[in-house]
């Protein structure tokens, strides 16, 4: 009995270690390229119609752009998985976004100003992602939160597109103007941990990480019963296989979900409307991983 224990957990160790590499292997995604009008507003999911929104925003990245080195590009998309995203969380699809499009800008003598910001916008999956340029660095992930909570998501649950995304760019070219150097307040340090403790922000990835945890904790327990005595190895070996069955069960089901929710319509994407430069956006710059999560 003991060692058939063993064995099997072995056999769930070497399957969870193997699964992810699979996973990846037959996801990738499948981005737009850089758009050839260096539009700054790029509306795939055609949820932005007034013409009335479109330039008011335009304006905003104008200046956020030409005056404060800042290009915030708005994307919105039917789903993630039309892009091969759909084994992808929100915050990972959108930093493979920006990094592809290399939202940034190049500075007088060709050095490069990372202070990029993508707003994207999922529609089929009700989510949307603020990611930052390594600029910004983590202090502005709070601003960020606050600027989803309080700005686009309220919007977004009423279906105001328009309204959401314009009151997020709006907000977003503030921060710009302010730029990566300023303090952050003490209104927002207090209102964006208060955002995270109630909101989507950090509940959004606490499904896969206490899978993750679960699953450790599992291991250790199976390692640590080879060292205790015998007459308790079977149950302390039972307990830690039990919670590694769990922990595998509970990510085949998430899986399933995920797939059965899965947005299986393909469109064509149209683009357009927002500011657009010459010198564009695609400038080398990458994301530093920061930013914020919203759903509704």
């Amino acid at each position: 009995m003991l060692r058939t224990l063993q064995t099997f957990a072995w056999l769930i160790i070497a399957a969870w270690l193997l699964w992810p590499a699979a996973i990846v292997a037959q996801s990738g995604l499948e981005l737009p390229a850089v758009p050839e009008d260096r539009s700054f507003f790029q509306d795939y999911a055609n949820v932005i119609a007034s013409v009335e929104a479109r330039r008011t925003i335009g304006e905003l990245q104008r200046v956020a752009f030409e005056e404060h080195d800042t290009p915030i590009m708005v994307v919105t998309i039917a789903s993630m998985a039309r892009y091969g995203g759909s084994e992808y969380s929100i915050e990972r699809f959108a930093y493979e976004w920006f990094n592809k499009w290399q939202i940034g800008k190049r500075g007088k003598d060709g050095e490069l100003i990372n202070r990029g910001i993508l707003l994207l916008v999922s529609d089929g999956d009700r989510k949307a992602r603020i990611e930052l340029g390594a600029d910004w660095g983590s202090r502005f992930d709070r601003k960020a939160a606050r600027i989803m909570s309080e700005q686009i998501v309220p919007r977004f649950k009423k279906g105001d597109f328009p309204g959401g995304v314009l009151e997020g760019v709006k907000a977003l070219a503030s921060m710009a103007e302010e730029g990566p150097q300023a303090s952050e307040s003490v209104v927002d340090r207090a209102s964006s941990v208060l955002h995270n403790v109630s909101g989507n922000n950090m509940l959004t990835p606490l499904p896969t990480w206490g899978i993750l945890a679960l699953f450790g904790v599992g291991v250790l327990v199976v390692i640590a019963s080879f060292f205790v005595e015998p007459a308790r190895r079977n149950t302390v070996l039972l307990v830690g296989v039990a919670m590694m069955i769990a922990a595998v069960l509970l990510w085949v089901v998430l899986a399933i979900v995920a797939f059965l929710n899965r947005d299986k319509l393909g469109a064509a994407s149209v683009s357009g409307g927002g500011f657009s430069s010459d010198g564009g956006f695609s400038s080398g710059g990458f994301s530093g991983g920061g930013g914020a999560t919203g759903s509704w």
